[in-house]
């Protein structure tokens, strides 16, 4: 079997060819002549299809660790594709695909729940609704990357909440709590100077440029108020889990990548991440790393 997928547009469509017409989740039928029993079509690797790895290695547990040419990163890397485009593709023909992971959602109020408790879990949005309700005044909440409004829905009625997507799905266009980007940052008409006393991001950050994400940092120091919170999960490379089964991608000198349908995403080291944050003004209130994944919470001095 010979692929070669030019684009993320050309991913997508190897994507719905080989996903279930009834369930959006799993591939079908065989891969490289391999039988493909319910595996998520997220985290599907068609590089191999595409000629862009190098070496495949075998680790404990059947699982692999796949070094990717770095042709495959600037070909995927957000900084080089439409990532409006990505995201409008991903929400059309994979409207239900959770990237919490687990069980496959069957609806928007089911990805929503989901959200909501893994963030409750990595002791976010108990963080959260605590600072709400231990105020005296009316908070401004920002949330960066609201999806489908999981957590609007959760602190609407509490504080006066904003969100921004790429995306803004239709059931979320009648509220005025909303504003779609066309790139990459805070737009303009939220972007007030110590305007906000707490902003939110989880399960995106990992999907921005390590570029992209430093900015957002930057722009979360510019715009929350002095004692604010940024609340916020990412992925992080550390020298404890550089070699473990979670990082499936990783490029000739050692960084993980994500491979969210083919986009990949460079994933920071804890070094570089912390040396931003120390750089920016900000001092650590919860710092959780569980795998590849880290949860923090900072606070703007």
């Amino acid at each position: 079997m010979s692929v070669r997928l030019s684009s993320y547009k050309a991913s997508f469509d190897f994507f719905k060819t080989v996903s279930y017409k009834t369930d959006e989740y799993f591939l079908k039928g065989e891969l490289i002549g391999a039988p493909i029993k319910k595996f998520p079509t997220n985290s599907a690797n068609t590089l191999v299809l595409e000629g862009l790895v190098i070496e495949q290695k075998r680790l404990s547990g059947n699982n692999s660790r796949t070094v990717v040419k770095q042709e495959a990163i600037e070909r995927f890397h957000p900084n080089n594709i439409d990532n409006k485009d990505f995201w409008k593709e991903s929400r059309t023909y994979f409207p239900l695909v959770s990237i919490c992971g687990g069980e496959s959602c069957k609806s928007i109020k089911q990805v929503n729940k989901r959200t909501l408790q893994f963030s409750d879990d990595m002791g976010l949005l108990s963080f959260l609704r605590s600072l709400i309700q231990n105020s005296e005044e009316r908070l401004k909440i920002l949330e960066i990357g609201c999806g489908y409004g999981n957590l609007f829905f959760d602190v609407k009625d509490k504080c006066d909440y904003s969100g921004i997507d790429y995306v803004i799905h239709k059931s979320l266009k009648k509220y005025q709590n909303f504003i779609e980007i066309n790139s990459s940052g805070i737009p303009e008409q939220l972007y007030k100077k110590e305007y906000f006393d707490a902003v939110y991001s989880v399960n995106v950050l990992q999907h921005c440029s390590q570029q992209d994400r430093f900015i957002y940092f930057k722009q979360a120091s510019e715009v929350l108020k002095k004692g604010g919170c940024m609340i916020f999960t990412q992925f992080l490379m550390t020298n404890k889990n550089k070699n473990d089964v979670c990082w499936g991608l990783v490029d000739e000198k050692g960084r993980g990548y994500t491979h969210f349908f083919n986009q990949l995403t460079e994933c920071d080291w804890d070094y570089e991440l912390f040396y931003v944050l120390d750089l920016l003004g900000f001092e650590s209130v919860i710092s959780k790393i569980g795998g590849n994944f880290y949860a923090g919470v900072i606070r703007k001095k």
